[in-house]
């Protein structure tokens, strides 16, 4: 006897239980083994009782329950070297006389209730609804009976109306209040007329109730971030996503949410995008990276940046950009001069032997439109597809003004000296010498500065300037300093600054800040060495 369960637990399932996942195609189901039957011939023989576990990517162990009665402690069955042969399982379960429990180790089937015709409820007895004369397996029906509004007749589907905007149908004295709200959302949707309303309405879309955790590795970031952004099948990127960095004991209640974000755009505009600095970007050609669905994933990415804090993905190239909104390639947008010389070597693989000069543009487009642009075409459906979270792809296509500047580079608020100052609470003079260029100390000497971004990171988690409204609004980094350390610590010869990420505060320890030397060399340890979030 073998009881498929829906995910990986260890206990037995409730009873309220039982009939959901019986209802579901698992459950408990006595299969025939043959006497010498090995792995492969279990596996076979339990996908064929247990259509759902085809299906099931992420492995399964057998189980046994302890003892006793009421929901029991479910104990592995350790597999031998080449997996479960039929000889075991006889000799851990008594002769056959065991309930052997299968168990998923990483994905959580889905417990819908198959179709009452469905091939699994084939062998079990069927009775008749007396209200709707369907004939169903028993466990269905007790279920069914609850909710069977029996056959209409004629008269009576005149109660129901299909709604003209949602082609649904809704009863007739709900209609006008369905229509109504379904028609505001729309309009809504299809009116927003800045940025703001775009973050806004994304950020609305947040499912606040549930969390998408990521336990992740600083180093080698984006690829890891992604694989481990795709192994979380149980759970949807739709939720409010929590990150662990391993290693650190930070608890993230929003800034290591952001620093993951800052690092994962950052990582994934170098790892899967190529073109100048500030003139937008096309993907990258790489059908490994779109077997992997890589593309994909970075989409999803790219949208939960939008709603949830991260900053913009503002590295597009424009007909990029309108490719995402309409899923259609714009030619006009293709005869940019940067364009065409980024794309010199396949201009020629494509057959075009003339000069490749502005003059000839028209020629040389047509010669390396199709190979251009339409080999770049399913790393950007795939892209967009993994954009299709929160409704983003929609927002875009009905709003493609709107949106614009957070995919195009130009018009996003870079980082600056003046802009850590506006958010700075107390002062900003303690950031007098921290500058954008590579300039700094007395004289105008060279010098390694620090990064404006690197420093509003190390300071709140996020090296971009607010996108979301309201934290833009409420967003402000307080500055403390300690004039007491040597008093509290006794005799030492040096302090760091210390940070709190997740309140946007930074103490500086003063008695040791006597000189701009001093403070340049203070900093720029603290920030280089002190990003991970060790302290609670």
């Amino acid at each position: 006897i073998f009881y498929l369960l829906s995910k990986n637990t260890s206990y037995t399932p409730l009873p309220a239980e039982e009939l959901e996942l019986l209802q579901a195609g698992m459950g408990r189901q006595t299969v025939s083994l043959p006497e010498d039957g090995d792995h492969a011939e279990v596996s076979l023989l339990l996908e064929e009782t247990f259509p759902k576990m085809e299906y099931l990517c992420g492995g399964w162990l057998l189980h046994k329950a302890t003892g006793g009665s009421g929901r029991r402690k479910l104990t592995v069955i350790p597999p031998e070297t080449e997996g479960y042969s039929v000889k075991t399982l006889k000799a851990v379960s008594g002769g056959g006389k065991s309930t052997f429990y299968i168990v998923p180790l990483q994905e959580t089937l889905d417990t819908s209730p198959l179709p009452p015709d469905s091939q699994h409820f084939s062998k079990m007895p069927k009775k008749i609804c007396y209200q709707c004369n369907e004939v169903m397996p028993l466990q269905m029906l007790a279920v069914h009976i609850n909710t069977c509004k029996g056959k209409f007749s004629p008269d009576e589907t005149d109660d129901e109306v299909i709604c003209p905007i949602c082609t649904k149908d809704f009863p007739e004295d709900e209609i006008t209040v369905h229509s109504t709200q379904t028609y505001l959302r729309m309009f809504s949707t299809l009116f927003l007329l800045s940025v703001e309303d775009v973050l806004r309405c994304l950020e609305q879309q947040v499912d606040t109730t549930t969390e998408f955790k990521l336990c992740v590795d600083r180093e080698d970031l984006p690829d890891r971030g992604i694989l481990q952004w795709q192994r979380k099948k149980a759970a949807s990127p739709t939720s409010v996503l929590r990150v662990v960095f391993i290693g650190e004991a930070g608890v993230d209640t929003g800034a290591l949410r952001k620093e993951f974000l800052s690092d994962m755009i950052s990582g994934i505009e170098s790892r899967f995008f190529e073109g100048l600095e500030n003139k937008g970007k096309n993907p990258k050609y790489s059908l490994t990276d779109l077997d992997n669905e890589n593309f994909r994933t970075v989409g999803e990415i790219i949208a939960v940046s939008l709603a949830q804090g991260g900053p913009s993905p503002a590295f597009f190239k424009e007909w990029c950009y309108n490719f995402l909104c309409s899923g259609e390639v714009d030619f006009s947008c293709l005869s940019k001069e940067d364009y065409l010389m980024m794309w010199a070597d396949e201009i020629v693989s494509c057959g075009y032997t003339n000069q490749i000069k502005m003059d000839s543009k028209e020629s040389m487009i047509r010669a390396i439109v199709l190979h251009s642009t339409t080999r770049l075409i399913p790393m950007l459906q795939q892209l967009r597809k993994g954009m299709e979270l929160y409704g983003l792809v929609n927002l875009m296509a009905v709003n493609p003004e709107a949106c614009h500047s957070l995919f195009v580079p130009g018009k996003i608020l870079k980082v600056s000296i003046n802009i850590i100052a506006f958010y700075l609470e107390k002062t900003s003079e303690t950031f007098s010498n921290i500058t954008d260029g590579n300039t700094g100390g007395a004289g105008g000497e060279k010098s390694e500065s620090l990064a404006v971004h690197h420093v509003l990171q190390w300071m709140t988690g996020q090296s971009h300037v607010p996108i979301l409204p309201d934290e833009k609004r409420h967003f402000k980094i307080t500055c403390k300093f300690d004039h007491e350390c040597k008093e509290r610590l006794g005799d030492h010869s040096i302090c760091y600054p210390v940070v709190s990420a997740c309140t946007c505060t930074v103490t500086f320890p003063v008695q040791h800040l006597d000189t701009y030397t001093v403070f340049k060399t203070i900093m720029s340890a603290a920030v280089k060495y002190g990003g991970g979030f060790h302290r609670v």
